[in-house]
């Protein structure tokens, strides 16, 4: 059984493919993963399409990918995290952050937040309200 992932990246695919071999922009979890990659010219000149088709030999079965998911080791997450740090990196020259979230959005991460919090008395008095 496989996933697949996809992205368009508005530049030519001779530019997307030679950037994609680039160590500095190679994305680090296709790269170790086992993975298809294919670049396709996108409709309408618009840029080129990438492929990515993730093998899933994972153990465990469904059960397996329960605890994957849960555990924020889902390789289809880390797949499209990965593909679309590519697509910031190669269209702006950079991967926005906030400053709320400056290791940026991970799947890893978003398996941790909770939801807010009142403010208990004494930090209310610590921040002046």
């Amino acid at each position: 059984m496989s996933q697949k992932a996809a992205v368009t990246v508005h530049r030519s695919r001779e530019e997307v493919q030679r950037l994609w071999q680039d160590s500095e922009y190679r994305p680090p979890y296709i790269h170790g993963a086992d993975a298809a990659v294919t670049f396709k010219d996108a409709p309408g000149d618009r840029g080129t399409e990438i492929h990515v088709d993730l093998e899933r030999g994972g153990a465990g079965g469904k059960l397996g990918d329960l605890v994957r998911k849960v555990s924020g080791s889902e390789p289809l997450a880390k797949v499209k995290d990965d593909l679309r740090r590519f697509k910031q990196q190669v269209e702006t020259g950079v991967i926005p952050r906030s400053d709320g979230s400056p290791e940026g959005e991970l799947a890893e991460r978003k398996l941790k937040q909770r939801p807010a919090q009142p403010l208990a008395d004494a930090d209310r008095e610590k921040v002046g309200i």
